[in-house]
């Protein structure tokens, strides 16, 4: 029995699953409320899959040889929070945008290629 290795794209999703899990626990956790933590979530999920496609359609979905070229999913994870935070159209409490910050600085240099 040979195991069939899962799609690019599964492998991005879910880490997007376990990483948006943890992310809004940590902010119900610090008092952020349903609907903002949703709300940060779900803009994230949209830019997350936004370059999830791109690299999806740059790898054929299985060609895991082109996917050197892109971040882990941790590191696209990370980057789409600065997004939201560098958005200036996204209203966020000051303690969110507080806590969105401290996941950026959770980046460490070795992290990035």
């Amino acid at each position: 029995m040979t195991r069939k290795p899962k799609s690019i794209y599964c492998h991005y999703e879910d880490s997007l699953i376990i990483n948006s899990t943890n992310l809004k626990s940590f902010l119900k956790n610090n008092s952020i409320s349903s609907i903002e933590s949703e709300n940060i979530v779900n803009l994230l999920s949209c830019y997350y899959n936004e370059k999830v496609n791109i690299i999806v359609k740059v790898c054929d979905n299985n060609n895991w040889s082109k996917l050197e070229s892109f971040s882990s999913p941790l590191i696209l994870f990370i980057c789409c929070i600065d997004k939201i935070i560098a958005n200036n159209n996204v209203v966020l409490s000051n303690k969110s945008r507080n806590i969105l910050q401290s996941f950026l600085t959770s980046l460490e240099s070795w992290m990035i290629w």
